[in-house]
């Protein structure tokens, strides 16, 4: 978490794919009080409603959940300057994911695939490379750079 903050620092919309419990996007979202979170999963976890209340108001507000999978892509083509993927997991999902949110990338935004080091995951780091993509490894997290 402390590497997908520091990522974070200064970037004002973001976008996680996996909401799963909601901490992460609740974490990034009471990080920077001028920062929005849209988060999806089309799993609805119980979990959730703990975190959102251990948030407060202000957060919340500022964190949208959607009951649908990231590959779905974006709502409008609002620019997006951190994409967080932390979902299936699989080298095929995680391509569409990628690819339905490359549009709306910012210059100069991340893109941060969860698990890319992570020998359980493998579909993670075949995506990554099926991307041709060139970053950095991060621990587990793998950042690249638009």
């Amino acid at each position: 978490m402390a590497v997908l903050l520091e990522l974070a620092d200064g970037r004002r919309h973001l976008v996680e794919l996996g909401t799963g419990t909601g901490w992460t996007a609740l974490s990034l979202a009471l990080a920077d009080p001028e920062r929005s979170v849209i988060t999806y999963d089309p799993i609805d976890r119980p979990e959730r409603a703990l975190y959102l209340r251990l948030a407060g108001a202000s957060a919340r507000r500022r964190v949208t959940l959607v009951a649908a999978p990231g590959s779905d892509g974006p709502p409008d083509g609002r620019p997006v300057e951190l994409l967080y993927i932390d979902s299936e997991h699989e080298r095929d999902a995680t391509i569409r994911e990628f690819e339905a949110w490359r549009p709306v990338l910012h210059p100069g935004a991340i893109v941060v695939f969860d698990d890319y080091g992570n020998p359980d995951y493998p579909g993670v780091r075949e995506a990554v490379r099926a991307l041709g993509l060139a970053g950095e490894e991060r621990g587990t997290l793998f950042v690249y750079r638009v």
